[in-house]
């Protein structure tokens, strides 16, 4: 009876020191995050356009459109992340849309 509770204490421990890697990997797995941002006024998106390049950020197909009769400006900012930080550069695109007077409209992934 002593040799299996040994020996039952020993597979409980050894249970609890398993590798867990595998399930801690898969939130840090990197992914390349896309933003869109948009605005009526290009001199507000363009500081914001500058500001996440200095973070590392690309800036892509920057361009003017026609809505509802007025131009509009728009891009997408893009950067390779890993998975466990889109929420908090979620956040931090929405405080940047404040900060700088432009709409976001949320965070995508690239279709490959």
């Amino acid at each position: 009876m002593k040799q299996t509770l040994i020996i039952l204490a020993c597979l409980i421990f050894l249970i609890g020191c398993r590798d867990t890697t595998d399930s801690q990997n898969t939130s840090n797995e990197k992914l390349i995050i896309e933003q869109y941002f948009y605005s009526k006024h290009e001199d507000d998106l363009k500081k914001l356009a500058n500001k996440l390049k200095t973070e590392g950020y690309q800036i892509n197909d920057y361009r003017s459109y026609e809505h509802e009769g007025e131009n509009e400006w728009y891009f997408y900012s893009s950067k390779e992340i890993k998975e466990d930080e889109i929420n908090s550069e979620d956040i931090k695109s929405e405080e940047y849309a404040e900060e700088f007077n432009v709409g976001y409209d949320g965070h995508g992934f690239p279709i490959e």
